[in-house]
């Protein structure tokens, strides 16, 4: 185990009731909850909130729609740096899951990346 995460060959340690538990976390009906583009259009922090964060075209998106069993509940594309906002999906009103613009290929204008550089640092993208 490095960083608390456990080492990828660990999955067989997991016990079904476990894995079972962790199904159930993410099933069900999943709803479109929030987006922003600004840090003034955040909506308040309610409960736990599950963000996806990494380069673009990594498959953020599409790891979100596999987890909550729903294809295209968060839009995908081929093209890099399509999700321009911070996205939220609400379950049940029990937690949410944050899907958050990529960095670093997506190729968006001066002006949103200083848009974006006012809550993510100006050299990651």
């Amino acid at each position: 185990m490095s960083g608390g995460v456990p080492a990828a060959d660990s999955a067989s340690s997991f016990t079904r009731a476990e894995i079972e538990t962790g199904r159930k976390l993410f099933a069900g009906d999943w709803q479109f909850f929030a987006a922003a583009g600004s840090l003034t259009a955040l909506p308040p922090m309610r409960g736990m909130e599950i963000a996806f964060a990494g380069r673009s075209n990594v498959g953020k998106s599409s790891l979100i729609n596999t987890l909550v069993g729903q294809d295209g509940l968060a839009r995908t594309s081929r093209t890099p740096g399509r999700t321009r906002l911070v996205n939220w999906f609400v379950i049940d009103d029990r937690f949410h899951v944050v899907d958050l613009p990529g960095y670093g290929y997506a190729e968006v204008s001066h002006a949103l990346r200083g848009v974006w550089g006012t809550y993510i640092p100006a050299d990651t993208f």
